[in-house]
């Protein structure tokens, strides 16, 4: 039996996209690559046999004479690959198991080049054969049990010349990225076609991709080819490919292409699969169930089936879903109009465990704030779909995971308790995953040499969206803690050491990793955006999205925009921010306002000599030479004067006050110090905070009750605010152990529900 769908809420989303206005609508990016599988899962054996056939085009000013491809799943075939001797085996609190390996093995890869296509008349007929117009002729997967047209027409097989190489580290156990030499070279603009069969064994889940009991998620499943840059490419000096081994502190980097994929497994998973992109075509027999998938527009493909499965799906409507007053604020401050903040309609399906059904709802509402959250502020989210997985708890490992239109999520069953419903990990979750789909889904950057670029920059749009929407990340017993605060816990005492941008598997330890690539930079764009204001830092953002959209942006293009956007040398800040090891820490070292001492001795006032002393003042002016007589009588008929004066003087005490304000961090950074007297006056200083220390004096007739630094709260990347301020005649040690005892309350809190799942 075969039917292909034609869901109408998909439909009515296509007919309501040419109905947007222009500003709306995204353009996807032309493809690098057309890609067709055709692949059956057997759950029993926990095998893939698969035919990927992938037409490639050679965007590049050179000729390429070799293909290479990642083959990713051999992460998990040894305990001596590069993946599984970083990790140790343990990664995010899952072990790896000694039995349940996996790997992918490629059996043939047939090549052919168009000429040979087009004599043999595998090309449609019309079509010229210039590469342009034979790129785009139609394409899809070769059907697995058929022969493959190009073998029948006399292909090479590159499996004879296939050689694993190791570019990052040289180990030779490790067999995740293969070349493939080819007969002769492609040519710029041109392209050659491969028709690839493989298997790939699935391993127990660890790290993102496997089965647990029938549950299966298919990341990195097949042979993925590299990416192939030019000179100049994200500043690349040389031609080459940029194809890094699979590190445990890594993840992905690729092309854009069109995908076409059919999935084959048992009828149990029938309606119970899930993948990038929309349903085309479903068709079963007594036996088997095959759904077809096509997304165009992304650079990879990821598939989920689980015969447990509750499957849910909801329309996300912009004219339903997106306050207009939201949208009004926004777009005040990145200085358009609210027409061009137009959001398109998204179908969002849930695939939940049937333990989890409770917590459908905050699935979804996190979905649907997360579209706009990001979609208002960098621009609409391009594709129809979005594709949500609810793991089993033995699948953990492959929660919290993102790939194009398609994430995985986490959550517990106890977080639907009472108490526990305000401990936000499902929502936080699914606003992280889901803003891949901007960082690294659309802007595409390289996370192994620049995680934080898609990390960092994700983290600090999940922090906007959950404080919005919900405020808080966790209340919990009265304990209140907000995205930012979290985030500000994990930069610990800012003793880094490491930078920030670094190749992923550099940095010293997976902590290191995860502090750098996530926490850290999500703190450093709060800074910026507190220091830089609002709109400057929200409309640079914004260009630097759009401009760099599908092109696979570099550090160095967003320091460029950020510079521009500023209109100031900020370098001083990018380069000890981005680039170095350095912590931030300013702090009131002492603070101290004492009663001047009496004045004795001599004092000009107002250009007359005054002599101050013990028991009288004595003023030498114009009158100093008249007689003793003469001026002990003008005392004496003054004499009330002194009673009046003593109150005056009374009254008009005069303070010293003496402010140390010290730099504990290396990162230097302008602050502002304010100091509050008892007479209700503030005094701000500013200071450019380049010494180790500044003294400020201030002599006036009020006592100094505190000071502080940064009073306005705006630098964040000071790694102990509870040193900032001083108060005079309280001793806040006692507060400050409550305070740190509670941050670490709720830092263990949290990661203890992170390892529950």
């Amino acid at each position: 039996m075969k039917r292909t769908i034609r869901r109408y809420l998909v439909f009515a989303i296509t007919l309501t996209l040419t109905a947007l206005p222009a500003a709306a609508q995204v353009q996807l990016p032309d493809p690098v690559y057309q890609a067709g599988i055709d692949a059956a899962f057997d759950p029993e054996t926990a095998q893939i046999e698969g035919v990927e056939r992938l037409r490639w085009r050679n965007t590049s000013s050179v000729p390429v004479d070799e293909l290479q491809f990642h083959l990713y799943l051999n992460a998990f075939a040894s305990n001596h690959s590069t993946f599984m001797t970083e990790s140790g085996g343990q990664l995010r609190g899952m072990e790896m198991s000694d039995e349940k390996w996996g790997w992918i093995e490629v059996e043939s890869m047939h090549l052919a080049y168009p000429e040979d296509l087009a004599a043999a008349g595998l090309l449609p007929d019309g079509i010229e054969t210039t590469p342009a117009d034979t790129f785009n002729a139609p394409f899809g997967p070769t059907v697995r049990g058929e022969p493959s047209t190009i073998q029948l027409q006399g292909g090479p097989d590159l499996k004879d010349v296939e050689e694993i190489i190791q570019p990052d580290d040289g180990n030779p156990d490790d067999r995740t990225v293969a070349r493939y030499p080819l007969p002769r070279p492609i040519q710029p603009g041109e392209w050659v076609e491969v028709e690839i069969a493989f298997t790939s064994q699935m391993p127990e889940i660890f790290a993102r991709t496997g089965v647990s009991g029938n549950f299966v998620l298919g990341g990195q499943w097949f042979p993925k080819i590299g990416v192939f840059e030019d000179t100049g490419d994200r500043g690349r000096a040389d031609p080459g490919w940029n194809t890094h081994q699979f590190h445990a502190d890594s993840e992905f980097f690729a092309d854009f292409g069109d995908w076409d994929v059919r999935l084959t497994l048992p009828l149990e998973y029938e309606g119970k699969i899930g993948a990038t992109g929309h349903i085309v075509e479903e068709s079963s027999d007594s036996s088997t169930v095959t759904v077809r998938f096509q997304q165009p527009g992304v650079h990879d493909f990821a598939w989920t089936a689980d015969p447990d499965f509750v499957v849910l799906e909801e329309l996300f409507d912009p004219d339903i879903d997106v306050p207009a007053e939201q949208t009004r604020q926004i777009a005040e401050i990145l200085g358009v109009t609210d027409e061009e903040l137009r959001l398109q309609p998204v179908m969002i399906r849930l695939m939940l465990q049937p333990a989890h059904r409770s917590q459908a709802r905050r699935y979804f509402d996190a979905a649907k704030a997360a579209i706009r959250g990001y979609g208002l502020r960098l621009g609409a989210y391009p594709y129809q779909t979005l594709t949500m997985v609810d793991p089993p708890r033995g699948g953990f490992g492959a929660g919290g995971m993102e790939y194009p239109t398609f994430i995985t999520l986490g959550t517990h069953p106890a977080l639907n308790l009472p108490p526990l419903k305000k401990v936000r990990m499902p929502e936080m979750v699914t606003v992280h995953e889901f803003g891949h789909n901007f960082f690294q889904g659309m802007i595409a950057s390289n996370e192994f040499e620049e995680a934080w670029i898609d990390e960092g920059m994700n983290s600090y749009y999940e922090m906007l969206v959950m404080e919005e929407f919900y405020g808080t990340m966790i209340e919990v017993l009265g304990l209140r803690m907000t995205s930012i605060e979290q985030n500000r816990l994990s930069l610990g005492s800012g003793r880094y050491t490491d930078p920030i941008v670094q190749p992923a598997w550099k940095y010293r330890s997976n902590a290191s990793y995860g502090l750098n690539s996530y926490s850290r930079p999500a703190v450093t764009l709060r800074h910026m955006e507190n220091i830089f204001g609002p709109e400057t830092f929200h409309r640079a953002m914004r260009h630097f999205f759009q401009t760099w959209r599908f092109r696979h942006p570099t550090t160095a293009d967003f320091e460029q925009i950020m510079q521009e956007a500023t209109d100031e040398d900020i370098s001083w800040f990018l380069e000890q921010a981005f680039h170095s090891e350095k912590g931030l820490d300013y702090r009131v070292r002492t603070a101290k306002s004492k009663k001047a001492k009496d004045r004795k001795g001599w004092f000009w006032e107002d250009g007359v000599q005054v002599l101050y002393g013990k028991d009288h003042d004595h003023r030498r002016d114009d009158h100093e030479d008249e007689s003793e007589d003469d001026a002990i009588g003008e005392d004496e008929d003054t004499g009330d004067s002194d009673d009046e004066n003593g109150d005056e003087d009374e009254e008009d005490t005069i303070y010293r006050t003496e402010v140390v304000i010290e730099r504990r961090g290396e990162f230097k950074h302008p602050v502002t110090i304010e100091l509050v007297f008892d007479d209700d006056e503030r005094i701000r200083h500013h200071w450019d905070g380049q010494d180790k220390w500044i003294k400020i004096l201030e002599t006036r007739p009020a006592k100094l009750l505190w000071a502080e630094v940064d009073p306005d709260h705006l630098m964040v990347l000071d790694v102990d605010p509870l040193n900032n301020s001083y108060r005079l005649q309280q001793d806040s040690t006692p507060a400050k152990k409550i305070l740190v005892n509670l941050s670490f309350w709720f830092q263990n809190f949290f990661d203890l529900m992170s390892i529950l799942g």
